[in-house]
């Protein structure tokens, strides 16, 4: 069996305003669980409740929107939940550290997602293909049984004429 290659698989999602919008909402829905949960969870945490919705929203819109929530949430992370609060005043080797745990485990999720994403929305294309084709072998062979009844009715009617039709002088015999 031949494997399709779809080229159009990437485009599981949807775009325009509305995944922008819905990323824009669950940022903001991050921000304030996390503010007002900032007494309750550590500062080391400073951007769980994000990488959540980048987590969450890669698997509704695909990675680059996640990417993006995650290029917004660093610095508002950094300068709201982070000490000195309210405050950029550079990056030190925590800062860093959880830079990049928290980026490659987005970045990691987000592509992996994606790449699930893809194979099942090409899975559900070829299932359509396949569907389709099944269609059209089912028309095509009712069709060829229609012509080979209309041929075999064509035949039976001619030879039951040909059978039933007296036989006329140039049939008979030849008399020497």
């Amino acid at each position: 069996m031949s494997i399709i290659k779809l080229r159009n698989s990437k485009r599981w999602k949807n775009g325009g305003f509305y995944p922008i919008l819905i990323c824009l909402c669950g940022f903001v829905a991050a921000f304030v669980l996390r503010y007002v949960l900032s007494s309750v969870v550590d500062e080391s945490m400073s951007m769980l409740f994000f990488a959540i919705n980048c987590i969450i929203m890669s698997y509704f819109f695909g990675y680059v929107y996640s990417l993006g929530l995650l290029v917004l949430a660093i610095p508002t992370a950094l300068y709201f939940f982070r000490k000195p609060y309210y405050m950029m005043d550079g990056l030190g080797s925590k800062d860093v550290f959880l830079i990049v745990v928290y980026g490659s485990i987005v970045m990691l999720a987000a592509i992996i997602i994606e790449w699930l994403q893809r194979e099942r929305y090409s899975a559900v294309l070829q299932q359509r293909v396949s569907e389709t084709r099944y269609q059209m072998l089912i028309e095509s062979d009712q069709a060829r049984r229609a012509e080979y009844a209309e041929h075999f009715a064509a035949v039976s009617k001619r030879q039951s004429e040909e059978s039933s039709a007296p036989a006329t002088s140039d049939s008979a015999p030849l008399q020497s």
